[in-house]
């Protein structure tokens, strides 16, 4: 249900913050509508590819995109590509309209409140990647910031 009490498309399931489920007032967080959306989105993109036992089709396949020694270029397309296939298996999303990564351009004008300096000195020092998904719903478009490690 949305704040005006409209059951959603979007569902309810628990918060998950940081790998936990918190509590609130002694009971489990709960996230409902668009954010639960979004929540269960990053979640998968989380989840290592066919780790789930029950549904060996979710998750995210990183590791077939790092696996053999490819230019960076092709490194970022597969993991383009791997985004494309995970988020696109959830039918509440309709289309992804376009992924921007953060040593693009692109991640900044989608994402003003990123600062390109940050994201620079990050990139210097780690192997961290971060890409900026627009998307269209079954109810309203949507945005992400997904990111991982390795490439």
């Amino acid at each position: 249900m949305d704040t005006t009490g409209t059951p959603s498309v979007f569902g309810r399931s628990f918060r998950v913050q940081d790998g936990d489920l918190p509590l609130v007032g002694g009971d489990f967080a709960t996230v409902a509508g668009r954010e639960n959306f979004l929540q269960g989105l990053r979640i998968m993109i989380d989840t290592p590819f066919a780790s789930d036992i029950f549904n060996n089709r979710y998750g995210f396949d990183l590791l077939t995109c790092l696996s053999a020694p490819q230019p960076p270029a092709i490194v970022k397309e597969l993991i383009r590509l791997n985004i494309v296939r995970s988020l696109s298996t959830d039918d509440r999303l309709r289309q992804i309209k376009e992924i921007a990564f953060d040593d693009e351009a692109r991640f900044f004008e989608l994402n003003p409140e990123s600062d390109p300096d940050d994201h620079a000195r990050s990139r210097q020092l780690s192997r961290e990647w971060q890409a900026f998904v627009v998307m269209d719903t079954v109810e309203e478009p949507a945005s992400l910031v997904v990111s991982g490690i390795g490439a």
